[in-house]
Parts: C-alpha cells; structure tokens; sequence
C-alpha cells in the first residue's frame, strides 16, 4: 500500500505526508540531499547513525542533516505513516540567520529522534502545517508554513529535553546487520572517493559480491554507489573550481575521472550549470 496523503511546496520548503506497509527506494520528496525532519503518525521505522540505531515511532521527530543524510535514509518497520519536511539551505538559512541561528550548526547538533508526542507545543505546531499544507491555500499560507517550521528552531532546549537513547538492536538485528554494512562502504567512500576504481572492485575489498553490494546499498541510502561517489566528487570539485589556476581536465583527473566529458555531465546533472559556468559565476562574487 502507498497512498499520498499530502503534498506542497512552498518556496523551498516542501511538505508531504504519506501512509506505506513497506519499504521503498522510490523518493517522495521534491528535493535531494537536503535538510530534512520527518514525524512518525503511526507505524515505526528505524534511524541508523554512526553504529547505533534508533526507533522512530509514533510521535517521534526526526532531524536529519544534510550531510549525513546519505547514511540515514531509514528502512525497516512494517508500515509507516509520516510527515516529511524538506528544507532548502539556500532558504532556510537566511531565515535562521535572522534570529542568530546558523543553520548548519543545529542540524550538525540536533542530528536525531527526539520523542514530542506529550509535548502540547510540538503537537499544536505538527497540527499547524498538517492543516496549512492540506487545506485551501491563500497568498499568507507560505508565510504560516515557514513561521510554524522556525518555532523548531527557535525552541532547541524543549527539543534536547526529549532526545531517544539507542535501541535495543535484538529485535532489529537483520536491518541493523545490513546497514552496518552499507555504513562501512559509505565511509571508505568518503574517504576514497577521489581514487575508487569500479564497483568490482570495491565489492572485492569488502568480500561481498557487487549485485549483493549493489542491492543493499540502494536500499539503505537510497543512492547508487556511482550515485554516491559522483556526490562526493562533486562537493570537492567545487573547492578546486574556485582555484583559477586549476584547469578542468586537472580537477577532472584529480577527482578519479577518467573522462573530462564524464565530470562535466556528472557536474551538470548535479548543479544544473557546467563547472565552468559555476566556476565563472563563482568567481564574479569573489
């Protein structure tokens, strides 16, 4: 079963609410790679993080940062109901910014599941954007989202109070075995994507066959590891185009690619805009 219950977006904001008896790899949301919070209605899923895994169940609040985000896409549980919010950096932070908050830094430190479902002020504000985003909208509906979706922000000490502990993995350990797993590959990665030859290759180092690699990789991150890799190639080789002296085919091999053609398509499909067009739009705001 799958039925959408909700969906909208609001100025790089994007909210939806959707009901599933299992899991998926097919994305909902409007965006990828983004800030993300996520509340549990009904059902259960898990959140695995640095090793350890934690429950998300009814009432439960997700924070999600972005940079984390390819490591803990959440799998398990056998049906779901939840509230997804998906946040822009490009919008969010300035709105932040407002209020002395730097966005990165909560993300970076509120990274987890937090249990709000006694608390009257975070249920009053979940029912807030579930009745803003399902219902009529008028020209201040983006304004009330954006307002409800701050108070998260601007409340931190309320959120810490109600931080899960770790799960007992002895119910779970099928899911927990599997993405420990992925997790390991995920950080060589990280730490070799600039040198990864192919797929093969990697599947050998961690004595796993690549068909078996491939499939728990896509459903644990919901990436491809080309997918993977070409997100970490891609954030460095933003640092080296603001290098001027660096020509592309030099970033192109010093990224692992064995094609300057390749990296320009990966870069573009990514950003939208060449790495040369980037470079130049970069480089004028310098």
């Amino acid at each position: 079963m799958f039925e959408e219950v909700y969906k909208g977006e609001f100025n790089g904001i994007a909210v939806g609410r959707v009901k599933r008896n299992q899991d998926f790899t097919k994305g909902l949301g409007f965006y990828h790679n983004e800030y993300q919070m996520q509340y549990i209605f009904d059902g259960e899923r898990y959140f695995f993080y640095q090793g350890t895994c934690y429950r998300m169940m009814p009432g439960t609040i997700t924070i999600i940062d972005k940079s984390k985000i390819a490591k803990t896409n959440i799998i398990g549980g056998s049906h779901h109901d939840r509230l997804l919010i998906e946040l822009k950096e490009s919008v969010i932070a300035p709105m932040c910014s407002m209020f002395g908050i730097d966005v990165g830094k909560f993300f970076s430190e509120h990274h987890g599941v937090y249990q709000v479902g006694e608390d009257d002020y975070f249920q009053e504000l979940i029912g807030n954007i579930e009745k803003l985003t399902s219902g009529k909208k008028d020209a201040m509906t983006e304004g009330r989202i954006k307002l409800e979706i701050m108070k998260i922000f601007l409340d931190q000490e309320r959120l810490k109070k109600r931080k899960l502990g770790k799960l007992n993995e002895a119910g779970v350990k099928p899911h927990i075995e599997k993405q420990k797993k992925v997790h390991q590959v995920a950080d060589y990665i990280a730490e070799n994507y600039e040198k990864i030859g192919s797929v093969s290759e990697l599947a050998d180092q961690f004595y796993m066959s690549k068909a078996y690699l491939c499939r728990i990789f896509r459903e644990v991150t919901n990436f491809t590891i080309s997918e993977y890799i070409n997100l970490y190639r891609i954030v460095a080789s933003k640092q080296y185009l603001m290098d001027e002296d660096m020509s592309m085919a030099e970033i192109a091999n010093r990224l692992g690619y064995d094609s300057l053609t390749y990296f320009e398509r990966v870069f573009k499909k990514q950003m939208k805009v060449s790495p040369l067009q980037y470079r130049k739009s970069m480089t004028k705001v310098r």
